[in-house]
């Protein structure tokens, strides 16, 4: 097998591998494909995943005491106004320096990115204003006269020239590395104003920019992620450090100088927990305010404790895949035939319960510039059309991992759809480390799986050849719309896209999956998180005291 394929086969597994267990490849908080350290992550990683997609066993093993860890038992005020919040033990607190998935959430309190997404997911100023050039290979970022670090002074463009410099310095696994691979040089204008040019001009490279900036008079020459200034941060957020307990917690206190609305909270314990079992049980026991974690985990869960729940919108595509190395699926009759034997919209619907929105392909519907898709229509008499003759030598086999039910429901629903239309299928669902080690050695047929997408569209692996069919024309339209710079040329470009995947189908897409903030009834109703920021607008929380 040559060496490209290969590397395309690596990838599939580190990236599937979000959806149903831990490994060392993540989606950062803006949105990137990003290398994340394993030592950052807990021991029970390898049942349930430190992502964004977690998904956690039906029930907790007897043997494990998540409850056992000291922090949990100490006496805590659940009436003192604090809003308590968790994350693992960080190595560091400079976010431009951070590794670890759970910890970046916490730290977007403290510091503001450059920019955020709106509800379409277009990029907009946070604490610049942007100005595109005409064919999107620059911007210009004109920082507003009222962002100032928390000790007063103002944020300037010296401080994103350094931020930007201190990426490019860091090491491969910091969090938000990758958001400045596309960057090629940055221009100075004057204290507030800086020009940065991409490498790559396209109408999405200005969604690269959603990472903190920090301040050089406090950072300069701070390379040792564990130094006193890089465990005592300061920032910009609408809270600021106050204090840091070695191995249990950090305090954070509403910031005077934030630049946006005051905070209605005056103080934010985070609390230091080891793994999500532990941090599950501490939500139980009303230790924590918030978890995150998509709600049909959380009905799985069948927690007890009165709590609010708000949906937003995620980038968890979920699909069926084929086995390449299977000579049926080569032949994309019969891949259509499958979709048409399957009622894709009705089982979407009932398997997750509004939780997620339908989406035969990997671009999110509710992206500014997505073009609507029919999903294939179930049609047993077309799909068995298109099967012919087709006759195998063994039931096909669909495989999905037993942690994740909606993926059970789906294989088991699938492979009666496909014996009814002539075509003899068994749903095998099996533990993960099963799942993953027969995707390896392609012991499989179909299977059930997903991946988290960037918010830049990052979609090229799924038909790039390797573990995924190789599909010259779907590769051709990705890098038309990769290229475009104009807003018609990109919708266009997206239009295609869209229908030749939906009609080649390297994979049947099924959902994309929403995800969900839950919070202690000490929080009041309002909370609004955001795609790629869950704490979006915690300047205006409200928590009982």
């Amino acid at each position: 097998m040559c060496k490209k394929n290969i590397s395309l086969i690596l990838s599939f597994f580190l990236l599937i591998s979000l959806t149903a267990c831990s490994n060392n490849i993540g989606i950062n908080p803006a949105g990137i494909l990003q290398h994340i350290n394993e030592a950052t992550q807990p021991a029970e990683s390898q049942r349930v995943a430190e992502t964004d997609d977690l998904e956690l066993e039906d029930e907790v093993e007897s043997d494990l005491e998540p409850m056992a860890n000291p922090r949990l038992h100490a006496v805590t005020r659940m009436d003192d106004g604090i809003l308590r919040l968790s994350m693992r033990p960080p190595i560091t607190l400079n976010p431009l320096l951070n590794e670890d998935v759970t910890v970046a959430p916490i730290l977007r309190l403290i510091f503001e990115p450059l920019i955020t997404l709106d509800e379409e997911m277009r990029p907009v100023g946070n604490i610049a204003d942007l100005q595109f050039a005409s064919d999107f290979s620059s911007v210009l970022l004109t920082i507003g006269s009222d962002v100032l670090w928390s000790d007063g002074l103002p944020v300037t463009s010296d401080d994103v020239i350094f931020s930007i410099e201190t990426l490019r310095r860091a090491p491969a696994n910091v969090i938000y590395k990758n958001n400045v691979s596309n960057i090629s040089q940055v221009q100075r204008i004057d204290s507030r104003t800086v020009r940065i040019f991409f490498t790559q001009a396209s109408l999405t490279a200005g969604k690269a920019l959603n990472f903190p900036i920090i301040p050089q008079h406090h950072y300069q020459n701070e390379n040792n992620p564990r130094s006193t200034r890089n465990m005592n941060p300061l920032g910009n957020g609408p809270f600021m450090f106050e204090s840091h307990t070695p191995m249990r917690s950090i305090s954070l206190v509403r910031n005077p100088n934030s630049f946006r609305s005051r905070a209605q909270i005056e103080e934010v314990e985070v609390i230091f927990l080891p793994d999500s079992y532990t941090e599950l049980h501490a939500f139980d026991q009303g230790r924590i305010d918030v978890l995150h974690l998509p709600l049909t985990e959380w009905v799985r869960h069948h927690s007890v404790r009165p709590s609010r729940h708000e949906t937003f919108p995620a980038m968890y595509f979920e699909f069926i895949g084929f086995n390449t190395w299977n000579d049926i699926f080569h032949d994309v009759h019969n891949r259509q035939a499958i979709a048409h034997a399957f009622n894709l919209t009705t089982t979407v619907s009932q398997i997750y319960l509004a939780q997620a929105v339908p989406s035969v392909t990997p671009i999110h519907p509710y992206t500014w510039a997505s073009t609507a898709v029919n999903p294939p229509v179930f049609d047993p008499a077309r799909a068995k059309a298109l099967l012919g003759t087709i006759n195998p030598e063994y039931p096909l086999v669909i495989i999905a991992n037993e942690e994740n039910t909606q993926r059970a429901s789906i294989a088991n629903i699938l492979a009666r759809s496909l014996t009814d239309v002539g075509l003899p299928t068994v749903a095998e669902v099996i533990p993960s480390n099963e799942y993953f080690a027969r995707l390896q050695s392609r012991d499989f047929d179909l299977y059930i799986g997903g991946v988290t997408m960037s918010f830049i569209p990052d979609v090229r692996f799924l038909f790039g050849g390797g573990f995924y069919f190789n599909d010259p024309l779907l590769d051709n339209l990705f890098l038309a719309m990769k290229s475009a710079t104009t807003e018609s040329a990109y919708i266009q470009a997206i239009s295609q896209f869209n229908q030749t995947f939906s009609e080649n189908l390297p994979v049947i897409g099924l959902a994309f999956r929403h995800s969900a903030i839950h919070t202690s009834m000490r929080v009041q109703a309002g909370i609004m998180p955001t795609p790629d920021h869950i704490f979006a607008n915690i300047n205006t929380w409200v928590i009982s005291s």
